[in-house]
Order: structure tokens, then sequence, then C-alpha cells
């Protein structure tokens, strides 16, 4: 398998690996062969398309502390014991298993790369028990077993003993010490006792001091207790043993399954570092497509500077068999030449490309010529080089491959070059292989412009500039520019005139006619950027006007919208409280009525006021209306009363007297009327008798002097209203009329007032 150095694919890998965080990740992308089978690239496709969706939609992943642990879960199936810290590598191993499982859980079942989470497989049983059993530094826990924890008590209470009875014994004998501090020898508590005394206290000794004056004696008293204290530590590192010992048989119980685990991470780690390298270069991931024909759409060589790369739209369709680019040098032939093929060969990897669009077949091998191939080793020439590289190809190509060529044939005689490259060409043609070939050969450019299976291309110059615009032209024939570019580096330009005329001499008909159908198409191409860029500021300014007028119609309906909706609640607001406070005029009036019948009740029942005897010619006044009077006649219960010229009619219970003054002058009319109410109440009734009670209800009421009425009639449809104030305009003794006041009843009442 070839690693297509001469495309640049490892530099690409190189910088995938860097977004791997685990190690064994990094050295498979390195490493990792371009597959062809289609089942391997549809599955490298998809998945990292989907990771990169779920990066495009912020989603974050890590991978960090996540290391191999194989080398350990082989240990634990060896026997091997595993010590409390490798231990702890695993438990945290298994924490980042259970982690990522749990995350991607959260994804659509249907995910591809669900398949490597749901695939993890998480014993909470067995860590559970270590999680129990070794702490975070990797030591043994106390209580790690009930024989430890009763182990460690003893060893507790033991060397408390040792220590109490050490102090006592330095009380006691501070003149033999020749220093006041306890000292372990082998774990076993000594003192530094001078030599004048240290067989005083039996024992044995463990060495003397560096000045040789006194020895490390471990007294007889103590021998009893320091055994009691290593035998306690042998207990408990034995016991610690049978611990790590019970972990590890757990472990190699599921080694298999945890080393699956890790293979799992491996791969969704690859897969993340696609997608974020895709991420961090808005790359896409290309459609795979039948056939042999491929497309990509503002496409950039992924290795040049994003600010630097000019983009640029490739394809092979029918019935082309292959694309020939010529043009000038350092002008873009090899780049683009290996933007096609390493982008083709990423997406078999599953890696994003830098393009806009993409469509890429699955071809059954891509074959490279790319002019580095000399072998010094070898003893080999550029020529040889390439026709040795060629021959391979040659022998192992058919019509589902690729071939690409970069300046085919050269290092050797022009003329025999050119015919060995047209031989060459027959042959890939007769193949059926697809081809990208770049050239300067003349000859080569007229085969293929001849020849209705090969796209002719090239490359774009600025002569204007004599400088490349690494334009990609299809349909078009480009010239090398030579002299234009060696005209920048060379002083004497009359060297550069010998050349040209030297260049028209040899120049055939054929070869002036595609020059000038060369620069033809590259001025056609830069007419066409042209109004490309008019017709793309044309466009946005028809969109954000479109725009505007869309957020205007947008905002008008809104805010028309929202008026509607806030009159509307206001209407309902206020008609609300009108109906509340008319029904609690009601519920007054009739509370009112209760009361005063209450009253009427009880004063008819339980007071009985003095009767008051009125006589002809008492001022009195009419409860009702406050008007005064005098009484110019009586009649059993009522009375006749003259107020100011008209003669009314009242009841005595309705009479109040009134102090005598000088009598009035009266004036007698003939028309009599009862006692007029302040209010007249048409609710309910039809507009001709509203019409009728309300005239003759105001009548009486000017004839009687009030200055004011109310006439009730509700709010309704408003019809009655309306009625009732049309005949109120032609009453002459009509001053005004109004709605009523908040308390009156408002609308549903007119105020009359009189002249």
């Amino acid at each position: 398998m070839t690693d297509y150095r001469n495309l640049d694919l490892h530099v690409i890998k190189e910088k995938i690996g860097e977004f791997a965080s685990i190690a064994e990740a990094k050295s498979f992308i390195l490493t990792q062969d371009v597959s062809f089978n289609p089942l391997k690239i549809r599955k490298n496709t998809l998945e990292t398309a989907e990771f990169l969706d779920l990066l495009s939609r912020n989603e974050t992943f890590s991978f960090d502390g996540i290391y191999n642990v194989n080398e350990l879960l082989q240990k634990a199936d060896k026997n091997i014991m595993l010590s409390g810290s490798e231990l702890k590598n695993i438990l945290v191993f298994h924490n980042h298993c259970n982690r990522i499982k749990k995350q991607f859980q959260k994804y659509d079942p249907q995910l591809s790369i669900r398949d490597y989470s749901d695939s993890l497989n998480i014993n909470e049983a067995v860590f559970n028990q270590i999680e129990n059993c070794i702490d975070n530094s990797g030591e043994v826990k106390d209580d790690a077993s009930d024989r430890l924890r009763s182990i460690n008590r003893e060893l507790e209470s033991c060397e408390k003993d040792l220590y109490n009875k050490a102090h006592t014994f330095i009380d006691r004998h501070m003149g033999s010490l020749q220093e006041t501090s306890i000292y372990l020898r082998e774990n076993r508590i000594t003192f530094l006792i001078k030599n004048s005394d240290k067989n005083k206290y039996q024992g044995y000794t463990y060495g003397s001091s560096s000045s040789g004056l006194a020895y490390y004696v471990e007294p007889q008293s103590f021998i009893e207790l320091n055994n009691r204290k290593i035998s306690l530590m042998h207990d408990k590192e034995d016991e610690i043993a049978r611990i790590l010992q019970h972990l590890t048989y757990l472990i190699a119980s599921i080694s298999e399954e945890y080393s699956y685990n890790f293979e799992c991470l491996l791969n969704l780690c690859v897969i993340y570092a696609k997608a974020r390298y895709g991420c961090n270069n808005n790359g896409t991931i290309a459609k795979l497509c039948q056939g042999e024909y491929f497309s990509f759409k503002d496409l950039c060589h992924p290795l040049i500077d994003p600010k630097k790369v000019v983009s640029n739209s490739y394809r092979l369709y029918p019935p082309y068999q292959g694309i020939v680019i010529s043009g000038s040098n350092t002008g873009g032939k090899t780049v683009s030449l290996k933007a096609i093929g390493l982008s083709i060969l990423m997406t078999y990897l599953g890696i994003p490309i830098i393009a806009s669009q993409a469509e890429v077949p699955i071809y059954k091998d891509i074959f490279v010529d790319i002019d580095d191939n000399q072998s010094i080793e070898d003893s080999l020439s550029t020529f040889s080089a390439h026709i040795s590289n060629i021959n391979s190809i040659l022998k192992n190509a058919d019509e589902h491959c690729l071939i690409l060529i970069d300046e085919l044939i050269s290092g050797t005689d022009p003329k025999e070059a050119q015919a060995i490259s047209l031989a060459i060409m027959d042959k890939i043609k007769q193949l059926g292989a697809k081809f990208i070939i770049t050239t300067h050969f003349d000859d080569i450019k007229n085969y293929s412009y001849k020849d209705e299976k090969i796209l002719l291309s090239s490359v774009g110059f600025n002569m204007e500039t004599l400088t490349p615009t690494y334009r990609y032209l299809e349909d078009s024939v480009g010239s090398s520019n030579a002299l234009e570019i060696a005209s920048r580096y060379i002083d004497d330009l009359s060297l550069i005139e010998n050349a040209k005329n030297y260049l028209v001499k040899n120049k055939t008909e054929q070869e002036e006619l595609l020059d000038r159908l060369s620069r033809q198409i590259e001025e056609n191409e830069i007419l066409k950027e042209e109004l490309n860029l008019q017709k793309n500021e044309y466009e946005a300014l028809h969109k954000q006007y479109s725009d505007k007028i869309k957020e205007f119609e947008s905002n008008k309906e809104k805010l028309r919208s929202e008026y509607e909706k806030k009159l509307n609640e206001h209407l309902a607001e206020v008609l609300a409280q009108a109906n509340e406070k008319l029904d609690e005029i009601k519920d007054n009036k009739q509370q009112a009525r209760k009361v005063i019948e209450q009253i009427q009740e009880l004063s008819s029942e339980d007071v009985k006021p003095e009767k008051v005897k009125f006589n002809v010619g008492d001022n009195v006044r009419i409860k009702d209306n406050e008007q005064i009077g005098v009484i110019s006649a009586l009649n059993n219960e009522t009375a006749t009363i003259s107020i100011r010229g008209l003669t009314v009619k009242a009841r005595l219970s309705d009479l109040t007297l009134m102090p005598k003054t000088k009598k009035p002058e009266t004036k007698v009319v003939s028309k009599t009327y009862k006692r007029v109410p302040g209010e007249l109440n048409l609710v309910g009734e039809r507009v001709e008798d509203g019409l009728i009670m309300m005239e003759e209800y105001l009548d009486k009421a000017n004839a009687s002097h009030m200055s004011s009425v109310k006439v009730i009639h509700g709010i309704g449809t408003g019809t009655l209203r309306t009625a009732l104030r049309n005949r109120m305009k032609k009453l002459s003794y009509v001053k005004s009329f109004k709605d009523g006041d908040y308390y009156d009843g408002g609308s549903a009442v007119t105020i009359v007032e009189f002249k």
C-alpha cells in the first residue's frame, strides 16, 4: 500500500493527529492506509459526517486522560498481581468508558458512531469493589476488608502502647541516654544509649552512632511489644496482598471486555480528530457517487494558507475520459492536480475536504506520478524514475482507476519525450482509466485539443503583471509563458526579445491559433468573473432591499395586530368595569329600597308620629322635590298647593309644615300636575313607547320648574339612546343633555337640563 507522500497525504495526517489526545489514536491516524473498499469508504465518510454534525451543534467531547490499559489487562490475565496504582489506572479508564457511553446515549440511536459507545462494556460490580478498596492515591484503604480493619486497629493500639512505654523509659533512664529521642531500626523501637550503659538493659543492639559514643539498643522489656508490632505488620502486608490478588483476579475476568472498550474509544477518538480538523478548517464531507466522474465546487488545497489560497471548481464528466492541464510555470497546474487527488484520498479516509460541494466516485485504485521519484540509491535519473513508475501504473491500471501524472515525461529530449508521452496517453485511453495530466508540451496540447475524450484546461496568467492567477480555466489552452516569467529575472531585455524572435520563427500556424484561443478564453474568463461580481453585488442589494421590505411589512402587521389586541383588551376592561359598576348601582338601589321598606315597616309598626294638622294658607315643603308652596285647598289625605303660580296636588304625608311667612302672590293655572320624580327609567322599552313616555315626563318636569332630571335608557345597541336624544334636541325647553357621571350610570343615563 502506498502512503501517497507525493500528494502530501502524510502532512494532512499529521495535522489531524494533533487533535487526537490518545497516543495510539494519533499513531493510527499517521499509519492508516487508504482503503479502496466501498464499504469501508462509506463507513469512514458517514462516521466523520455524523461527528462533524455534532460538533457543528456545539457539542463538546473529551478523550483526555484515556490511555492504553491493555498491558495491565494482559498482566492480570497472566495472574501477575496488580499494584494499587495500576488498579487505580484501570478504574480511571472504566470511568472514562462510563462517561462517554452516557454522553452518547442522548444522541440519535440511528447514528453509526453510537455503535462504538453502545458496545462499551460497563461492569459496575467489579469496579465498585475496586473503588471500595483503593483510594485516590492508589493505596489500599485501611477498611478494604474486615480483617484489614481489625489488623489496623490492633496495630494502632500496639504502636500506642510502644510509644507510651518508650516515653516512660526515657523519663526513668535519662542518665543512660545519649539523646532523648525514639529511633526505629528495622521497624523496632530503640534508644541511643551511652557506651557505659549499653549492656545494662540487655536486649539487642542495632549498631552505633556516627560518633561511636552510643549504641542503638532495643531493651529486653520492648522485645515482646516490638515482636507483636512486626507480626501485625506482616499480617497487614499479607492481607493487602490478598486483597490486591483478589482485585487482580476480577480484572482478569473482564480483561477481554475492557480491551475491546479501549478499541472502541480509540476508534471514536480517531473519528473525533478528523471531525475536529474539518470543523476548524470549515471542511465538508464529499458525497460519494456512482461511476468514475468527480465534481468539486470551490475546492482549496488544504495545505495552502487560507488567506492566500485560490479556490477552483473542477469536474470530470461524460464524455470525457481525462483532463489535460496546461499553463505557465508556477501557475498552479501541480496544485490543481494535487488538490483533486488529495481530496479524493482524504474522502476515502473520512477526512473533510475544503470545498463548498463535492461528489467523489469510488475508484478501484489511484496511481500517482509526480516529479520527485528520482532514486539516487538505484542510480535512476529523473527520466528513468518516471518511466519506471509509469510502467508500473500501466501494468496495474484499468477502467475503474484514476491516474494522476504531473509533467508527463520530463528529463530527456523534448521531441522524444513528446512522442513517448503521446504513446502513453494512447495506452491510458485504451485501458479506459480516468486521468489528470499536466504538461508544457505543445504536441500534447494539440493532441488533447483534437480528442473528444480529453477535457483541455489551463491555469491563468496575468500578462499585465506577469504573474499567475492560479485560476483553473476549463475548455482552454495555457501557454508556459516562460519568456514573460524570465523577463522578471533577466536584466538584459534584448535577450528576451531575441528569444521571442526565435519563438515566432518556430511557431506553426496551429500553435498561433491555440495561443490566440487561449488568450481569448482567458480574457473571457476575466470578463466572466467581473460580470459574476456585478451579478453578486446586484443580488446582494436586491436581497437586502427585499429583506427590508419584508421586515417593514412584518413590523407593520405586527404593530397593527398589537394595537388591535391592546385596544380590544382595553375596551373589554372598560366594559367589564362599567358592568361591575352598574351591577353595584343596581345592588345599592335594591339594598336602599329594602332599607327604606324596612324603615317604613318599623315606622308603621313601632313609631306613631304625632299627626300634623295642615290648614289652608299654611306654608309647606314637598319632600320629594323640595319645592315650597302654600296650601290653597284640603281634601282628606291630599292638599292643593300653589307654587309660584302653579297648582300641584300632593299627599299630606309628603308635606312638611314650614314657618309662616308673608303670603306669596300666586298665579292660578288651570292645568294641574301630580308630583314629578327626579328620574325616568325606560330600560327595556320599545323606541316608540319610550319617546312618548319621555316627552310626557319632560313636559311635567319642566312644568314643575325642575332644573334637571335623569332619563335611564341603558346601553344595549344604542338605538333607544340615540332616538331619545334626537327628540330632546327638538324640545324648546331643553337647554342641554349629557351622559351621567360615573356614579349616575355613565353612558347608560342621560342628564337633561331645562332652560
